[in-house]
């Protein structure tokens, strides 16, 4: 939902813009008036939280990707003016920071997610809790089950209001990109803004919205309100808004974490699989991306290698004393566009933000030889152990050396399993890691602009070592 550079005309983010500094100076002045000093902290902490919610991304059918915003959440808890200020801070982090929505369209994503996503969100909230308490003070319910029912509204209200309020932000987002046809003319006229018509815009961001990502918020925003009424201290105790940054930050993570996949080597009984996945999470994959598989025996010789497809995976048949086994898969060109990601090249996508070509390096080591140590010929991206790791105990540490074109790469973050974050490399390419009991997973992955591919921008390689610890 967040719109690019380059989507919207000067007049259309130029309105906006003189909008939200209306907004924003209005905003400011309710929050001054209404928000007590002591109470300023959650409004950083709100800010932090929308952040975190906006960051993470999940897939919808056709590769889009969207993201939950958590605006209604804060509008109920801090307010809506508030919630306009912390959100309008996340977005511009965003944007200035990460590069995720356009500079020029600050305005807008302002606009949609941070004003209107608030405010309807709160409005429709603050409706049904009204309406639904009606029905409580009219008798509807005992005098012994008002107190679960009042609970209850305001868990139904935040839903509804949650749910209405991202399909709001979603509907103006589409509205203001279907109308730029209209105010430039088509693409082909060379105005060279979003170029597809209301026809085309709204369904295509409404409908995930209106599905998977509307639900999504709702259900996120009623879990942190029951989690927060578990002390009935009520909705807007401020103390207990410090628990919905780090409930908010486990739900969307762990929902999130898994979309982090690798191509990585695990065995099966005799055999060894060429899987693509997260933890024991397995995707289908093109087999025809594998382009070389090499297993190597304790002197360093090369085995032959049967390729069986089976399932999720690529089995390897390997008959001899295994000391290594090296996979390289061509991942293809991947590109970036307002609908998310799709697994094409730059001049066959539409509305491209970035594209990517990106390689895998897989290994993993069954036993121990002099040859690990020396960098393979055909590993342009490689982690080496310096030692021995069978000889290791679990909660020791292995130093590790990740070398990029046969050359050590400084300041490279390693990733161990569950994708948990093991600290970068040092100036020699070395880190060490601590080890677990079982199978170990390292990732390391590297990016870096291309200057000649018209297909690409960026360059993604990214490189796994697999081997077991059984001490």
């Amino acid at each position: 939902m967040h719109i690019p550079d380059g989507y919207l005309g000067p007049s259309t983010y130029g309105s906006l813009w003189a909008v939200m500094f209306g907004v924003w100076s209005w905003a400011a002045r309710k929050v001054k008036k209404d928000l007590k000093v002591s109470q300023v902290p959650y409004l950083a902490m709100a800010s932090a939280f929308s952040f975190v919610a906006m960051i993470f991304t999940v897939p919808l059918p056709g590769g889009t990707t969207a993201h939950i915003t958590g605006a209604t959440l804060i509008a109920v808890l801090i307010g809506p003016w508030a919630s306009v200020i912390a959100v309008s801070v996340s977005l511009m982090i965003q944007a200035l920071v990460f590069g995720d929505g356009g500079v020029t369209a600050i305005s807008a994503n302002c606009f949609n997610i941070a004003f209107v996503g608030s405010f309807v969100g709160y409005a429709l909230y603050r409706l049904v809790t009204k309406i639904g308490r009606q029905f409580v003070a009219g008798g509807f319910t005992g005098p012994e089950n008002k107190g679960s029912s009042s609970r209850s509204l305001q868990v139904i209200g935040i839903a509804v209001g949650a749910y209405a309020g991202i399909n709001a932000a979603a509907f103006f987002t589409a509205l203001e990109l279907g109308l730029q046809p209209l105010i430039y003319g088509s693409a082909q006229a060379g105005a060279g803004y979003f170029p597809y018509s209301l026809s085309v815009a709204i369904p295509a961001i409404m409908i995930p919205h209106l599905t998977f990502v509307g639900a999504l918020e709702a259900v996120v925003a009623a879990l942190v309100v029951t989690f927060l009424r578990r002390d009935k201290t009520g909705i807007n105790h401020f103390p207990k808004a410090a628990a919905l940054v780090f409930f908010t930050v486990f739900l969307v993570v762990h929902s999130t974490a898994a979309l982090a996949h690798d191509f990585f080597i695990e065995p099966k009984g005799e055999d060894f699989v060429v899987v693509f996945g997260h933890g024991t999470q397995r995707e289908e994959f093109e087999v025809s991306k594998v382009k070389q598989v090499r297993a190597l025996d304790l002197q360093g010789k090369e085995i032959p290698v049967q390729k069986e497809k089976k399932e999720k995976g690529l089995v390897l048949k390997i008959n001899g004393r295994l000391s290594t086994v090296l996979v390289y898969i061509d991942n293809g060109y991947w590109s970036k566009t307002i609908y998310g990601w799709k697994e094409l090249p730059k001049r066959k996508a539409s509305r491209v933000v970035e594209a990517i070509r990106s390689y895998f390096f897989s290994k993993t080591i069954l036993s121990w030889n002099d040859t690990i140590q020396a960098a393979s010929a055909d590993a342009g991206f490689d982690i080496i152990p310096m030692k021995n790791p069978f000889e290791m105990k679990a909660g020791e540490s292995l130093s590790l050396k990740v070398l990029l074109r046969g050359q050590p790469l400084p300041g490279a973050e390693v990733i161990g399993i569950e994708h948990a974050n093991l600290g970068k490399t040092d100036k020699d390419g070395l880190l060490k890691v601590p080890l677990v009991r079982g199978q170990n997973l390292v990732t390391v992955e590297h990016k870096e602009r291309i200057k000649d591919d018209p297909d690409a921008d960026v360059l993604s390689l990214t490189t796994t070592l697999t081997f077991e610890v059984k001490k």
